[in-house]
């Protein structure tokens, strides 16, 4: 085996584990990751650290908690010197990041973290290109419409002809969101309503462009794939649109329903009618790793590689929070449920063959240091041999497991944030949306417990693998104030970026990214 493993991310954009065939979900959603935990380790109950994929990405790319790194804004600046992939880089990998996500490619900083960033030349950027030539381009818009929020925000209260000018420069923020391409339809919800775009490119764009660096690559590498296939406006192919019906179509073409609605304990018929679409949209992400690791193997790379495929959050489809079982879930905008927290996560260590599957309840925020010792120590990677150099086989125990570790499993979340409680005023009762939500995580005989909270709504709840739920208590417990408390801040973030303007917030909120 070679002396450095290379290393390999795949994040499922959305997927939460409830909706595959890998857990048991009726409809065979996943065929491909099911068959590659045959040869890999299955952590059954892993969660997501977040439900909002710049919170989770950092905790993802550095190991901090949420709560540690507190970066929940879309333009958060990251020192990158702490993110894992500076760290390999700094041993010799060369690193890739392929991308659709703009959260992360283009509005925070993370994409700067690796030598080479590889994401879809946008309108913006596709005008310009000539001209200034500069992958970053988008970000200028954020930082105009930032500024741009200011001065609105600053006049929406004072006499008419600023009010007037208020919201000229609204106008002008919904054209630069034009060039970058915002796709809101102008009623105020926030999505498009499923109009194509840069959400939408098949996945397998981003495989095919990593495979393209991979086979550039005379040395180790390290590369983070994400796939957005699964994320809304959920618009699979029709090779892998199995269980939508003409119906469910239709609906999903007359408009998602807007926030303000579902927040008002409406439209939730109409919300429900997509999971059958989503569920086409992770068979075909599942289809798109396929592919990869198909390639990977028949390169010879995949037995040189650590291998982790996971999610950054799921996705509610209007499930009852169990913290406030008087709220409806939707998308991953609020809320700390397992729909939004329990993600797939398979990994296959290098040189693995023979299954595992892990019962123990763990985070991705480990992710780095399973990254750094492997790739330091490919040999010793867990699930590879079982001391007498055979395959360990998928009943013996697990010793020294690099996810398993005595570190407290968290998820935790600032949406509703309560500066959207201003924008949204109208609807009775907004503030019960407002975070933090908090959720603690410990593995059980048979099942995995679960203590959460939101003010002073307090939930302890056992969660079998299969997703049933047993309310254990609703009385108040410190479970969740204990281990938060212990939490560190870090300096992970070194630019907290002010508010922006609802224009941006409109063209970022149909893909669940409300700050």
């Amino acid at each position: 085996m070679a002396d450095q493993a290379n290393v390999l991310l795949v994040i499922l954009d959305s997927v939460r584990a409830e909706n595959t065939s890998l857990h048991g979900y009726e409809r065979e959603t996943t065929p491909f990751l099911a068959e590659f935990a045959d040869r890999a380790t299955w952590y059954r109950q892993a969660r997501a650290p977040g439900i909002h994929s710049i919170a989770s990405h950092v905790s993802m790319f550095t190991g901090a908690h949420v709560e540690e790194h507190r970066a929940l804004h879309h333009t958060a600046q990251i020192d990158l010197d702490k993110t894992v992939w500076r760290d390999l880089a700094a041993e010799g990998y060369a690193t890739g990041l392929f991308t659709n996500n703009r959260i992360v490619s283009n509005a925070s900083n993370l994409g700067e973290a690796f030598d080479h960033l590889y994401t879809p030349e946008y309108s913006l950027a596709k005008r310009l290109e000539n001209t200034l030539g500069n992958p970053l381009i988008e970000r200028t818009y954020f930082r105009i419409a930032d500024t741009t929020a200011r001065v609105s925000e600053g006049i929406q209260s004072g006499p008419a002809p600023l009010r007037a000018g208020a919201s000229a420069a609204g106008s002008a923020a919904d054209w630069i969101g034009g060039l970058t391409g915002g796709d809101d339809d102008g009623d105020g919800d926030g999505s498009d309503d499923g109009a194509g775009g840069f959400k939408t490119e098949y996945g397998g764009t981003f495989t095919g462009a990593f495979l393209e660096w991979e086979d550039q690559q005379d040395g180790p590498w390290a590369a983070c794939i994400n796939l957005m296939d699964a994320h809304s406006p959920y618009e699979p192919e029709p090779e892998f649109d199995r269980w939508s019906s003409e119906s469910d179509r239709e609906t999903k073409d007359s408009g998602m329903p807007s926030v303000r609605e579902t927040l008002a304990d409406r439209g939730w018929d109409r919300l429900a009618a997509l999971e059958p679409l989503y569920d086409g949209t992770i068979r075909q992400a599942d289809a798109v790793v396929r592919d990869l690791i198909a390639d990977l193997e028949r390169r010879g790379a995949l037995s040189e590689t650590l291998v982790i495929v996971t999610s950054d959050h799921g996705e509610a489809f209007g499930e009852q929070s169990r913290v406030d079982p008087d709220l409806r879930l939707r998308e991953h905008k609020w809320g700390i449920h397992e729909v939004l927290t329990h993600v797939p996560l398979v990994v296959q260590y290098p040189g693995q063959t023979a299954g595992r599957t892990v019962d123990e309840v763990v985070s991705l925020t480990d992710i780095p240091a399973v990254a750094r010792s492997v790739a330091a120590d490919p040999d010793a990677a867990v699930g590879v041999e079982d001391g007498d150099g055979d395959d360990a086989s998928d009943d013996e125990a697990i010793e020294d497991d690099p996810f398993v570790t005595e570190g407290p499993v968290l998820a935790s979340t600032f949406r509703l944030p309560e500066s959207k409680v201003a924008k949204y005023r109208s609807v009775d009762g907004v503030e019960r949306f407002v975070g933090p939500w908090r959720a603690v995580y410990e593995t059980r005989e048979d099942a995995v417990r679960t203590f959460a909270s939101r003010g002073e709504d307090h939930v302890t709840a056992d969660v079998e693998f299969d997703g049933d739920a047993t309310i254990v208590s609703r009385d108040r417990h410190d479970r969740v104030t204990g281990a938060y408390n212990r939490l560190e801040a870090s300096d992970v973030v070194t630019e907290e970026t002010t508010e922006i303007d609802d224009d941006l917030e409109d063209q970022l909120e149909h893909l669940g990214y409300i700050r």
